[in-house]
């Protein structure tokens, strides 16, 4: 999926997520404009199903698919106007992705809309092989100006880490609706449905950024994950 033709514009890889119904991983672009340039890359618009041999784990090659949320997200009135827009002035973005119950969830660095974040649902195979109709879009109650930079499935629900939903400022693209430094990062528990998110803390302020979350185990009062 590598992308290394000359003047080959970058996949901007956001999210894997691996579904034990599929044996299959699945690799998401951003879907967002460039964040220094604000350049629409075709390449960052795309989603992979990477499947692997049961037996063996190994990367079944020939079968690998290409599809892209951009046809549904088009069509998408709550989220339409967000496309191809800056992520310094709210532009759509994705930066998570997990699966769970043979369906993959997207979750948005941006929009935020009124302290409102966003997941998008979509199966596989609808994704792959349906035809781009009406997208199951989850609102999820977050602060004004935050938005989702990652989502992973647990027992009973989600964990979602935010941050900042737009991007900082860039020479092309001065002015910027971040209200701060990308410095906080907090935890949410989200149980799937409705849009009330529980806070569980915010990750230590180290100077580095919230990118991804990875569940190692768990048991029935709590979850070990790396961040």
């Amino acid at each position: 999926i590598e992308n290394t033709g000359k003047g080959g514009m970058e996949v901007d890889i956001e999210g894997v997520a691996f579904s034990p119904q599929d044996q299959a991983y699945y690799v998401v672009g951003s879907h967002g404009l460039g964040k220094k340039k604000a350049d629409f890359q075709p390449d960052r618009h795309a989603v992979y199903q990477v499947p692997v041999d049961p037996a063996t784990g190994l990367v079944q090659k020939d079968k690998i698919k290409r599809g892209s949320l951009l046809p549904w997200l088009e069509k998408t009135p709550l989220l339409e106007p967000h496309v191809k827009q800056p992520l310094q002035q709210n532009g759509l973005n994705i930066e998570g992705l997990t699966a769970a119950d043979g369906k993959l969830f997207f979750g948005l660095r941006a929009p935020n809309k009124n302290g409102r974040g966003f997941v998008i649902e979509l199966s596989p195979k609808d994704l792959f092989h349906g035809k781009p109709e009406k997208l199951k879009v989850h609102e999820i109650s977050i602060p004004k100006g935050r938005g989702i930079r990652e989502i992973a499935a647990v027992k009973g629900g989600f964990i979602v880490l935010s941050g900042n939903a737009s991007a900082e400022a860039s020479k092309k693209i001065p002015q910027t609706m971040a209200e701060g430094p990308d410095i906080r990062f907090d935890v949410y528990f989200w149980n799937g449905s409705g849009s009330k998110a529980l806070k569980l803390g915010s990750l230590p302020n180290n100077g580095g950024k919230g990118e991804g979350l990875l569940v190692l185990g768990g048991a029935p009062n709590h979850v070990d994950m790396l961040g």
